[in-house]
């Protein structure tokens, strides 16, 4: 895997490295462990764990971001809430909205493999900034949220050593 921009088909009877991108019907997988592809994708490679990038709720097919962050992450919290005062000195504050407490996370993908920063780089690019993908959050937080990605970080810190800071935010 060289680079973000030239993705492959998937192949049967192919060996398939960790992180590797491949596209089937327009979407975009990503191998979940070194495997050699089976007949046919569907039926062997993804019901068998094989990839992962698309997780199917409510008959929808929406991008999954499958890796985790590395412990060092930080998450301020800030309610959306509305503020009325009156003229006598009374305030009333009220919730703004019926999800008025989105998690904004920043994730830091620290000492990562070149295979597995080309294929973040390459799902964070996919997306643009503007589509919704899936991701569990860490404890406490983890279950899974629908988010957007619309700034990263990439850099270079060693041989094989690479790292994404990425500012995840949830939308309902």
């Amino acid at each position: 895997m060289a680079d973000i921009y030239n993705i492959s088909s998937w192949a049967t009877g192919t060996i398939y490295e960790e992180d590797a991108i491949v596209m089937v019907g327009g979407l975009y997988y990503y191998s979940a462990f070194r495997h050699m592809s089976g007949v046919t994708f569907f039926a062997a490679d993804l019901a068998l764990g094989r990839w992962s990038g698309i997780l199917v709720n409510d008959n929808l097919q929406r991008p999954y971001f499958r890796w985790r962050a590395s412990y060092k992450y930080s998450i301020t919290i800030k309610p959306a809430a509305k503020k009325i005062q009156f003229g006598d000195g009374y305030v009333s504050e009220f919730a703004d909205g019926i999800s008025n407490i989105l998690l904004p996370f920043d994730a830091l993908f620290e000492d990562r493999s070149l295979n597995q920063y080309t294929a973040i780089l390459h799902f964070l690019s996919t997306r643009a900034g503007v589509e919704k993908f899936y991701f569990i959050p860490p404890s406490p937080f983890n279950v899974v949220k629908k988010f957007i990605c619309s700034e990263w970080t990439a850099t270079q810190s060693f041989y094989d050593k690479y790292s994404i800071t990425a500012k995840f935010e949830e939308r309902v």
